[in-house]
């Protein structure tokens, strides 16, 4: 599988609240134990939590796993990847 055909598949693998998988990354904008601000494929995605961590991280692949207690998942225009335009904002509580 070539490099553009793994960036172009966007998927989120939550398990537990705890472990999440992100493919369809093409950069990491910013992060620490709160959040996690990405760039994909979809637009900015922001993960907010608490303890959060990044377990691996492969851009050649685009994947991003992440681990701790995710409280929220959102997305947002974003300049950087010239779409977005919806919001799943909060969808864990």
């Amino acid at each position: 599988m070539n490099g553009e055909t793994a960036n172009s598949r966007h998927r989120i693998v939550l398990e537990e609240r705890e472990r999440l998988s992100l493919t369809g990354v093409t950069d990491v904008i910013a992060f620490d134990e709160e959040s996690i601000t990405a760039d994909t494929d979809m637009g900015i995605i922001v993960i907010r939590g608490e303890g959060l961590h990044i377990s691996r991280l492969n851009l050649d692949e685009g994947v991003l796993q992440t681990e701790g207690s995710v409280d929220s998942i959102e997305y947002g225009d974003g300049e950087a990847s010239g779409r977005g335009g919806f919001l799943l904002s909060r969808i864990f509580k």
